[in-house]
Order: structure tokens, then C-alpha cells, then sequence
């Protein structure tokens, strides 16, 4: 896979080609180049905007390459600079005050590269949002939505991406029997200023990958084939996406994450990227995800069916990471947990996933704060988490919590205690036997230590350890955990 140009020589003959060339007058509005009379916009002019409208100053090691939206830029790194600014990489600038990890993302690892990836995406443009919003969109909402109706697999099925009422991501997509994966007719994203560089592409790319991976197939996926809409007398034919190929967008957020999209064929992605480019949409911590990949590399688990697990929310990341490191189980688990007759194993994993469902329940308890107050009226929900940590000890099985907000006192305790120090280890189980308390009793005397048990099981007594109960009784969390394993077993076609 090309990474871009390397050393500072390349990337000026890069930029060299870039203005040198003739693009489209869609690429000429945006494109920034020396104030030669080739463009609609110089540089000149984006330093301009900077100057003026800008937060910060723009980093002496960036020069403008284009305009992203009326409130960022794409900006090619034409000195050394610190470990995000690799010579010849796309970097987007906001110009509005953004989240530190939010400015400088990646766009792409070439100017050459961006720059034609956008004169295909905007030649396009005009014929994929047509097929989507005027054919493809209105025979979907006609023959299904007014009917109430459920459409099978095969046929083209519109998917729509939206954030604050802004449309960002559109598709289409149909299971094809011919080569038994997932074909795709239209595909159209945009860079918005409120939404993260991406993330359009990488939202449109986990529904598709997750689709693919329901539909039961081979989780291959094509742009070429040829697909038909048909609504009362209203019939529209397709061959493929109107790029007849992976589309520009799609590439270009590959090369972001070091995966090259369509590298075996230009109008597919075959199953072997699809399992990569599943893990790079997936978001996950970094201690997960070195759990999954030892996973994949070490316990033959497929990376789609962790991917799966996690995006549609069957299990959440803690629950997974917990599943991954407390037991050998995890497999049999995440496709829907043993036969029902093999009565011992089944015993397993019922109480892996009861102590796997309660730290998830924690976390969820300890991570979220509460808006409701007197100063400030109706209570708030949206985006107000703490930013709690966790790591799993696979020894003890126990969940170390960083990051808690410091409180007069924890969640689900029956006594009020003093709120101890950081950090909090914390032990799930269903049952507390004689070789955990003496766990518990080790651990309390180098730090806090609490054991989590079901609302209706019997109070342990622990010494200095801590006794925190789920407000779930055991009958209420083997409810919950039956209906996981059975979403994991139908999960996929």
C-alpha cells in the first residue's frame, strides 16, 4: 500500500503534480494552489480565512491544500512536526474551537491521492444522491415503509446517516446470491464541521460491515453488479455504483486506518479486507483490543463475530473484555453459548456472563453522571460521562476501576462508607465462596476491594472488603443473559 510520499522532496514534486493538473470545476471550488488563476480559491486566500476566522494559528509545519467544509481545511504537512505530522500527510484543520483529539485528523496519507480520490467522489456526487433521493429512497418508502413491510435480504435497501438533523452518509445496499456476499449501488458521504473527521465513512462502513455479516455471507462486497428498483409502475436498473468501483471516500478513509480497499479488484472488497476493515470501524480501548487480536491470532475466533458482538450492542466493550479475559468460554459464548443439554458447560457460562453483565452494570453506574440539580432544571443525559477506566485482571477475576468521580458514596452499598481511594477493585460473582473471601481479605489490605453479587443472594461477610449489590436478583440477570445468547445465535444467517 502506497503510505505517501517519504522525505520532503517528494512531497513537493507531489504538490507540483497536484497544481500542475487539470481537475473539474467541482475540485477547482475547493482547491487551494498559488494565486495563478487556476483556481477558484489560492492559498492566499485560505491563510486569509485562518487569520481571520481561525481559534488558533495554523501550524508553521501545514500548508492549505483545500477547503473540507466552510469551517475546516485539508492541509498538507510540508515540514517535520510532531508525531501526527508525517511529511506528505492530509491533516484537517477546524477552524472553530474542537476537542484536542478532534483537530489534526487524519484525511489522507497523500496530497496526489486526496486530491483525485475528491475529483471522483465529486464527479459522482451528482448521480449518487439523484439515485438515492429520487429513485432508490421514494420506491423504498412506497413499497415497504407505507406497507409496513419487512424487505427480504436481496432486495436494495436505502441506509441514511444523520447527525443534528445533517445528513452525512447515504447507501444502498442488496444480499447478491452470485457470489453470496453484499452488493452496493450507491455509497455517498460527507466531511460536516460538527462531526469527526470520518466519521460519515466509518459509521456508513460498520451498518454495511454488520449487514454483510447478518446476511450470512460471505462478507464479500461489490460495486459493479447490477441491481433493479421497482415501485408500482416506477422501475430503475443499476450497474453498480456510479464509480464502478469502491468509491473514493470509502478508499481514502481505508488509507487512514493502513488498510487498501479494492487492492485484489478495484470494484470489491473481498472477505479478507471486510474482516480488517470491520476492526478498524469497531470502536474499542486499547487493552480490548489487544484482547481481540489475541483473540483471532490465538483462539481462532472470527474478528467479524467480535466486531458484530460489540457494534450491535449484544455485548458491551467492558462485558467483552471481560468475557476475553476471564474465560475459555468466550467463543462458545459469543456465537450463543452451548447446547442446552450439555447441562456443565452451559452451568459455565451462565455465571461468566451473570459476573460479565454486573461489571457492565457498574460501570455503566460508575461512568454516568447524573444532571438532575436545582440549579440547573431538567435533567441532562446526553453526553455527560465521567471518563472512567477499567482493566481486567485475568488472575483474580477482577475489574480495576481508574477515573471514578469522587463521591460521598458508592453505588450499591447498604452501608455508608467513607469513598475509598483509586483504584477500586471490584469482583463480580454470583456466588461468594471461601477461597474468594480470602481473595477479598488479601486485596483489602493493599487497597479497596469490593465483590458485586445479585440484589437476592445472601449478604458475605468479607472483613475490610466491601459487599455491593446488583439491583438485578440472579433470575433477573439469567433473563438478560438468555436473551443475549440467543440475539449471538440468530445474529448471523
Amino acid at each position: 500500500m502506497d503510505a505517501g510520499p517519504v522525505g520532503m522532496d517528494a512531497v513537493y514534486e507531489a504538490l507540483g503534480a497536484v497544481y500542475a493538473a487539470n481537475w473539474s470545476d467541482e475540485v477547482l471550488d475547493l482547491l487551494c494552489v498559488p494565486g495563478d488563476g487556476k483556481s477558484l480559491r489560492t492559498i492566499e486566500e485560505a491563510f486569509e480565512v485562518v487569520d481571520r476566522d481561525s481559534a488558533y494559528a495554523l501550524p508553521p509545519e501545514l500548508l492549505p491544500l483545500s477547503f473540507v467544509d466552510d469551517r475546516s481545511l485539508a492541509c498538507v504537512v510540508i515540514e517535520e512536526g510532531d508525531h501526527r505530522m508525517r511529511p506528505g500527510s492530509i491533516l484537517r484543520w477546524h477552524l472553530d474551537e474542537v476537542a484536542p483529539d478532534t483537530q489534526l485528523r487524519l484525511l489522507d496519507v497523500d496530497p496526489v491521492l486526496y486530491v483525485s480520490s475528491l475529483a471522483q467522489e465529486l464527479g459522482a456526487r451528482e448521480a449518487g444522491l439523484t439515485r438515492m433521493l429520487d429513485e432508490i429512497g421514494p420506491s423504498y418508502q412506497e413499497a415497504y415503509l407505507r406497507n409496513e413491510k419487512r424487505p427480504r435480504d436481496f432486495v436494495v435497501r436505502p441506509i441514511r446517516i444523520a447527525c443534528q438533523n445533517v445528513i452525512v452518509g447515504l447507501a444502498a445496499i442488496a444480499q447478491e446470491a452470485s457470489f453470496d456476499g453484499l452488493t452496493v449501488v450507491a455509497w455517498q458521504t460527507c466531511e460536516v464541521p460538527h462531526v469527526a473527521t470520518h466519521e460519515a465513512n466509518r459509521a456508513l462502513a460498520a451498518l454495511v460491515l454488520c449487514d454483510a455479516f447478518q446476511n450470512g455471507g460471505t462478507m464479500e462486497i461489490r460495486f459493479d453488479r447490477s441491481a433493479r428498483v421497482t415501485a408500482g409502475s416506477a422501475s430503475y436498473s443499476y450497474d453498480g455504483h456510479p464509480e464502478a468501483q469502491v468509491p473514493a471516500s470509502l478508499r481514502r478513509y481505508g488509507r487512514t486506518v493502513g488498510i487498501e480497499l479494492g487492492a485484489e479488484d478495484p470494484a470489491a472488497i473481498f472477505p479478507a479486507e471486510a474482516r480488517e476493515l470491520f476492526l478498524a470501524v469497531t470502536p474499542m480501548r486499547p487493552g480490548l483490543r489487544a484482547r481481540v487480536g489475541d483473540a483471532i491470532e490465538n483462539r481462532g475466533m472470527a474478528p467479524e463475530r467480535l466486531c458484530f458482538s460489540l457494534l450491535s450492542g449484544v455485548w458491551r466493550e467492558i462485558e467483552l473484555d471481560w468475557l476475553l479475559g476471564t474465560s475459555d468460554l468466550a467463543a462458545s459464548i459469543l456465537a450463543g453459548g452451548a447446547d442446552w443439554r450439555q447441562r456443565p458447560i452451559r452451568q459455565a457460562e451462565m455465571e461468566v456472563c451473570r459476573t460479565a453483565l454486573m461489571a457492565g452494570m457498574l460501570f455503566a453506574r460508575l461512568d454516568g453522571r447524573d444532571g438532575a440539580s436545582a440549579d440547573e432544571g431538567p435533567r441532562m443525559v446526553e453526553d455527560r460521562r465521567v471518563g472512567v477506566d477499567w482493566e481486567i485482571d485475568p488472575e483474580i477475576g477482577a475489574v480495576r476501576f481508574f477515573g471514578r468521580e469522587r463521591e460521598e458514596r458508592l453505588p450499591w452499598l447498604a452501608e455508608v462508607v467513607e469513598d475509598p481511594a483509586e483504584p477500586l477493585i471490584v469482583l463480580p460473582r454470583s456466588i461468594v465462596t471461601a477461597e474468594l473471601a480470602a481473595t477479598v481479605s488479601r486485596l483489602a489490605e493493599e487497597g479497596p476491594v469490593a465483590v458485586v453479587v445479585p440484589r437476592d443472594v445472601p449478604a458475605p461477610r468479607l472483613g475490610k472488603g466491601l459487599v455491593m449489590r446488583c439491583p438485578d436478583r440472579l433470575s433477573d440477570l439469567d433473563k438478560a443473559v438468555e436473551a443475549k445468547l440467543l440475539t449471538a445465535r440468530i445474529s448471523r444467517g
